[in-house]
């Protein structure tokens, strides 16, 4: 039987410390990488602030409790204590699992010397064979390039007319990159005849109706990519990237990774980067702030969004009230049921209207309601942008209010231009200004909202079985993928290669099969044009939950792709891989209680108890599949809120206030001590 929760209040913490690891509590928790959110899985990106209010320029004080979004339900019965989580950031390590299962851990910061010696080889071998190339060209052809590449002037071109061969045609682009490493060479038609025209490289024109692009060099035989393992502290991978492309002078886009990782954390994670070669960006490693580079190796191809397993958490919980016995207990229970994969808080926001409310008006059309709960006043800002927000509302003056909204405001700043640029009242083309990554994170906010409330009725009324009707699938989800037109890119703008021209779907529950299944084998979709729903009661839920919203399943097929939805599937039951748990005791919190990929390297000591200690902390060790939230995990152990707003009143470092948020989480301690007794 599943246990229910008390709906209890969220919102963001305020306080932050200073060095290395310190900081008050910022974010609930993480989540396993999930593709479609930028900066998610607990990783939202600086500015990626929304919400408003319910009463037009008013203030609205509510915070976000998990009971709006869903949130009500606990798989055991067990008792929960109560706990810190982050209270500082390196009490969270996250270390990814790639596509092939293995851990992407930092254990080397230098170039392996062979790699190096392996580069060295390809690019001696690239003037040296010339076999299979000779008469290529003609001997007037070959001395006018041989003059052209020693002085390679940038209004000189060279035409040949294109070998009909299409072997001859690709032997002659290969002279020009292997032979004349000033020049290059590329293919256009003139009066329908195609001509090879050579030009000083980087120097390509627009003549030819194409543009060519100068590209680094790089030998032949030699990877295109240099893989390496990017680890961070306290900030995202958005943000980390950004740092490596301006270090490097290169456009943030040759950069491809699998997912993006927590801020408020210790991470380490795959990444690519086109034609970079390693040395260069093991120089990082002596100039960049809490940022390494290691583990370099040169492959084929690029990593793509969602091309991982999940990932390896280290979580510290400090604080910690429970008895031993009672924590053993949790965590049994979470080894052998697991916890119901909810889509975490962080997932809709922080504010008092959350992000599946503007997903909701985005999906209904409704672009004008749905910019304004953007740039609405909200509760628990600082007065200045308070005002500038009352000040936009009151008079509409775009100017003004970008003016005065600071640069990390990136969401408000692209709608507010898009609006001085469309017109004040083109809310559908403003939205266009907003990358398209973070507009999605609204819809999928609306997706996530449903899929939470469904969950949540689903095991209120049928329990922790299967039962006739239900969808299931005991394989990997990723063969049920769907082709899903709003994949979000990242820093590569690469979308998910999820295209699947032999899709399988779930299986439907009969009386004959019931047997065969486990709750853990149960999916529910998340609601779209092109997944198969429950044929139970459970299916009419997302009719009635759309309906309520005036939506349909068969509206969810936008005209407009950009807000179509295809939906996919998502399993209702997690359980942890290789979970395993310490107690530790400790006096000072600013001892560091776990090792970082970067602390083994520079062979820092294993932290252990201290005898005389008089705070108890729990370290957990967990891996989660990609897109479950490691926040749920603990709020079934816990059975506390996960929002930061109540655990900043665990914090004895925060001082209480008289915010909206302090006066919600008072009420709410204040339910839960009534409940107690």
């Amino acid at each position: 039987m599943t246990r229910r929760g008390k709906g209890r209040f969220g919102g963001r913490g305020h306080w932050r410390g200073r060095g290395r690891g310190r900081g008050g509590y910022g974010r609930t928790s993480s989540e396993s990488v999930d593709p479609e959110v930028p900066g998610s899985q607990g990783a939202e990106t600086e500015g990626t602030e929304e919400g408003g209010q319910e009463e037009q320029g008013e203030m609205e004080g509510t915070v976000l409790k998990e009971g709006d979004v869903g949130i009500t339900e606990y798989i055991s019965s067990t008792p929960g204590f109560r706990a810190i989580i982050k209270l500082r950031y390196s009490d969270f390590i996250v270390n990814e699992i790639d596509e092939e299962g293995k851990l992407v851990k930092l254990t080397n910061l230098d170039v392996d010397p062979t790699l190096i010696q392996a580069m060295e080889e390809k690019e001696g071998e690239e003037g040296e064979d010339d076999s299979g190339l000779e008469g290529v060209l003609s001997p007037e052809q070959k001395e006018m390039l041989d003059d052209f590449n020693a002085n390679p002037d940038g209004n000189r071109t060279i035409d040949i007319c294109s070998p009909d061969d299409k072997d001859t045609r690709t032997k002659l682009h290969k002279v020009v990159k292997e032979l004349y490493k000033n020049l290059e060479s590329d293919s256009f038609f003139e009066n329908e005849t195609k001509f090879i025209r050579i030009t000083a490289k980087g120097k390509g024109n627009r003549a030819a109706g194409h543009f060519n692009r100068q590209r680094p060099e790089w030998p032949t035989g030699c990877g295109n990519y240099c893989r390496f393992v990017l680890y961070k502290e306290n900030m995202d991978t958005i943000e980390a990237i950004y740092k490596l492309s301006k270090f490097f002078h290169i456009n943030k886009n040759m950069f491809q990774f699998a997912g993006t990782k927590d801020k408020r954390a210790f991470t380490s994670q795959d990444v690519t980067v086109y034609r970079v070669k390693a040395e260069r960006l093991a120089s990082a490693n002596r100039h960049l702030y809490q940022i390494r580079l290691g583990n370099f190796r040169y492959v084929d191809r690029p990593l793509k969004l969602g091309q991982l397993s999940g990932n390896r958490f280290t979580i510290v919980l400090r604080e910690v009230t429970g008895s031993e016995e009672v924590i053993n207990t949790a965590l049994e229970s979470l080894k052998t049921h697991g916890f119901i994969n909810y889509f975490g808080m962080q997932r809709f926001g922080t504010t008092s209207i959350p992000t599946y409310t503007v997903g909701k008006e985005l999906l209904r059309g409704n672009f004008k309601e749905a910019g304004e709960l953007i740039l609405q006043p909200r509760a628990g800002e600082k007065e200045y942008l308070t005002q500038c927000r009352k000040s936009w509302w009151k008079d509409k003056n775009c100017m003004q209010m970008l003016s005065a909204l600071p640069r990390k405001y990136n969401i408000e700043r692209a709608l507010l231009e898009g609006l001085i640029k469309y017109g004040e009242n083109n809310y559908a083309n403003a939205f266009q200004m907003i990358h398209r990554n973070t507009r999605m994170l609204y819809i999928h906010g609306y997706q996530s909202y449903i899929w939470n409330c469904v969950v949540s009725r689903r095991l209120k009324e049928f329990g922790l079985k299967p039962v006739v009707g239900d969808l299931v699938y005991k394989g990997d989800l990723k063969d049920l993928a769907t082709k899903d037109e709003n994949q979000p890119s990242g820093a590569n703008g690469n979308t998910e290669d999820s295209s699947n021209s032999s899709r399988l779907t779930p299986a439907v529950v009969t009386e004959e099969t019931l047997s065969q299944y486990t709750i853990q084998d149960v999916l529910l979709p998340l609601p779209g044009f092109d997944v198969l729903y429950p044929e139970n009661k459970v299916g009419m839920w997302y009719t009635e939950l759309l309906a309520a919203d005036g939506l349909t399943v068969e509206g969810l097929k936008n005209p407009n792709k950009q807000y179509a939805l295809t939906g996919r599937y998502r399993r209702l039951i997690v359980l942890p891989n290789d979970l395993k748990w310490q107690l530790y005791m400790y006096s000072d919190y600013t001892k560091q209680l776990t090792q970082s990929d970067l602390d083994l390297i520079q062979e820092k000591p294993e932290p252990t108890s201290d005898p005389d200690g008089n705070t108890k902390a729990l370290k957990i060790e967990l891996s989660l599949p990609q897109s479950c939230y490691a926040t749920m995990a603990l709020r079934e152990i816990l059975k506390i809120d996960t929002s930061s707003a109540y655990q900043i009143t665990l914090n004895p470092s925060i001082k209480p206030d008289q915010s909206a948020t302090a006066e919600v989480v008072t009420e709410t301690q204040n339910q839960q001590q009534t409940s107690d007794t």
